[in-house]
């Protein structure tokens, strides 16, 4: 179970991990509410690369610091079609004794496309979009 924030969006989504032996692959499934669009819903999906970072000294309660690589896709549909996608890149960290509360913060390089707004001529922005989510792991 995850929940982030980010620049437009709070979400609360589903996070699923498969360890390796040196790294983490996962999919993640979101959905939020779109504050500038009068509260759009926003489906999210995700899939990410994570792998910790090479400290020999750990110490609790920071259990494990690592580093993601995170492909992101939202939308919101209020009026009209409004696409994200994004890649981020960020650091985290694992709590506790199991690691199972996981902080993370990240930054990525978004493209947003419109569509159905005046012009019928789909539009493409890109901006820079901070990203802080909780995680919490349910299970091993």
């Amino acid at each position: 179970m995850a929940a982030s924030i980010h620049r437009y969006d709070q979400v609360i989504g589903l996070k699923y991990v498969q360890s390796r032996q040196h790294f983490d692959l996962g999919a993640e499934l979101g959905i939020g509410v779109e504050r500038t669009l009068q509260g759009a819903i926003a489906p999210q999906v995700a899939l990410f690369f994570s792998t910790p970072l090479p400290f020999e000294n750990r110490h609790d309660p920071i259990k494990l610091p690592y580093c993601i690589l995170k492909y992101q896709f939202d939308f919101q549909n209020a009026g009209f079609l409004d696409t994200y996608h994004g890649l981020y890149f960020g650091l985290g960290y694992a709590f506790g004794p199991k690691a199972r509360l996981n902080l993370q913060f990240s930054l990525g390089l978004v493209a947003e496309q419109m569509y159905g707004v005046v012009n019928p001529i789909k539009t493409t922005h890109f901006f820079w979009n901070p990203q802080a989510q909780i995680s919490y792991f349910l299970g091993e």
